[in-house]
């Protein structure tokens, strides 16, 4: 099987009405994670496993806590802008969206322990980090597209033999998009001189006018309670309970003109818009060690166990035609809604460190996430996904990421700061996708005893390439995305 075979697919099964709307993509997208949270750790990389204390590195490695010798609150401020430059038919459209959030917040109390034994402190920790950023914005556009939307949607029907009569009917399939067409008059009983056509089609003659515009918004946000511990300043251990919570938003329009010289049709333009929000709660561990043989080496590694998501899906689709000398045609469908069960993938990670003295410090890390052992559930009745589960199967695979940080030491009270991660791509050779993307980044910190404020600036670029609909009659379109994050990190210690 290829990757256009299984858009068709997707594409067919996303149209039925079916009892969900999710399919591998959609497990993808929710599971996957980038480097985040507080300013430090953004502007090394994420390269944390083996190093700790910074609050955001106790997610990345519980047993960073265990490194922390003071209580301390931290909050981070970020802002965040996702630029897109996409190509359709050899036409390039720049599109963009930005947001201001919260990277991450939260409370660390550490005890020391003047017990007789090499126990030296115990910590526990309490917070926010936001691992993933859904946000972004992209468009294809060009005025030289030789098909349209519904010549996919009568491709469909023919091909599982349907015809006029089954949509003329109440509960008729594809209520969300095809139907929707269909009470338009995009798609309508042929002429009655028309022995050759199964439909009639309203959008004339090719190539037209086309422009396809994708909105994401939201995020995912791991909350926790963490625990850690500090043997002998040798071994630091530690683990967490995480809470993470997913509230993605997802729109796309597609919209068609038709050329006003065209004497086949009297249809001036329409319309497709879908909007969907996919939310919920999911749960989650993660356990860590981090061992330090002498003092300037240390050596990390860290089990995220999957997290168990209990998500919920609603989503509405909208059909706008207008025909020329018509008031304009509108159809909407009522709303759609959907309970299911995704289960995110394993990850590990090992690192290491070494501490120049008061120099400074360069850190590594290596994750491993098996994308393949995804799984996804139907809730609301049972569906049990088998078919996406082998498309997880098809065209996914296990990834490395790779993450490097630096700090230097200007003075007692500044460090600078650098970073660069490359997160692997998790599509296959089957698949004609890459979902790699890299990170580079940078910042300064300034400390005393008492607080701290750490800046960071983040650059990542990554691509995607898309079919609007049936392969077989459109191209794809590419997108390149360049995102850039500012965080700003201020923290009391008490």
């Amino acid at each position: 099987m290829n990757l256009k075979r299984l858009i068709i697919l997707i594409a067919i099964f996303l149209c039925a009405e079916i009892s969900s709307a999710q399919n591998e993509i959609d497990a993808l997208n929710l599971s996957r994670e980038e480097v985040t949270g507080s300013a430090r750790t953004i502007a090394m990389g994420g390269a944390f496993t083996a190093l700790g204390g910074d609050f955001s590195a106790i997610e990345i490695n519980p047993a960073g806590l265990g490194v922390l010798r003071s209580n301390e609150f931290t909050i981070t401020p970020a802002f965040h802008t996702n630029i897109s430059n996409s190509t359709y038919y050899g036409q390039e459209t720049l599109d963009s969206k930005s947001n201001f959030n919260l990277g991450s917040v939260g409370i660390v109390g550490v005890k020391n322990l003047n017990k007789v034994g090499k126990w030296r402190s115990s910590a526990i920790a309490f917070g926010m980090n936001r691992s993933m950023s859904f946000h972004q914005a992209y468009t294809f556009r060009s005025s030289d597209v030789p098909s349209s939307l519904v010549d996919s949607y009568e491709n469909t029907l023919i091909k599982n033999g349907l015809g006029p009569e089954d949509l003329d009917v109440d509960n008729a399939p594809y209520g969300f998009d095809i139907f929707l067409a269909w009470q338009n008059f995009l798609l309508d009983y042929p002429f009655d001189d028309d022995t050759t056509s199964v439909f009639y089609n309203a959008t004339g003659e090719m190539p037209i006018d086309q422009t396809y515009r994708v909105e994401k918004s939201g995020s995912k946000r791991e909350t926790f309670l963490a625990f850690g511990g500090n043997y002998d300043d040798k071994l630091y251990i530690g683990g967490n309970i995480r809470f993470s919570r997913i509230n993605y938003d997802n729109t796309y329009i597609i919209n068609e003109s038709i050329d006003p010289s065209d004497t086949t049709t009297n249809l001036n333009e329409h319309s497709f818009r879908f909007d969907e929000n996919i939310s919920g709660l999911g749960v989650g561990l993660n356990l860590g060690l981090i061992y330090r043989p002498t003092n300037q080496l240390r050596l990390g590694a860290s089990l995220k166990t999957p997290t168990i998501y209990s998500l919920n899906i609603e989503y509405e689709s909208e059909n706008t035609a207008i025909f020329e000398d018509f008031d304009p045609y509108y159809s909407q469908s009522l709303l759609g809604d959907y309970d299911f069960r995704l289960t995110s993938p394993l990850q590990t990670s090992f690192g290491v460190a070494y501490v120049f003295g008061k120099l400074g410090l360069v850190s590594a890390d290596v994750e491993y996430v098996n994308y393949t052992g995804m799984r996804m559930q139907g809730t609301s009745d049972g569906y049990n996904f088998n078919a996406e589960e082998d498309a997880i199967q098809a065209f996914l695979t296990p990834t490395v990421n790779l993450k490097f940080g630096a700090e230097y030491r200007v003075s007692d009270f500044v460090s600078l700061r650098a970073g660069y991660a490359k997160f692997g791509d998790p599509y296959n050779s089957n698949a004609d996708n890459f979902g790699g993307f890299d990170l580079y980044s940078f910042g300064i910190g300034y400390r005393t005893e008492d607080f701290f404020v750490d800046g960071s600036y983040q650059l990542k670029n990554s691509q995607n390439t898309e079919y609007i609909y049936d392969p077989n009659l459109v191209e794809s379109g590419t997108s390149e995305f360049t995102d850039h994050r500012i965080s700003i990190t201020f923290g009391y210690k008490f």
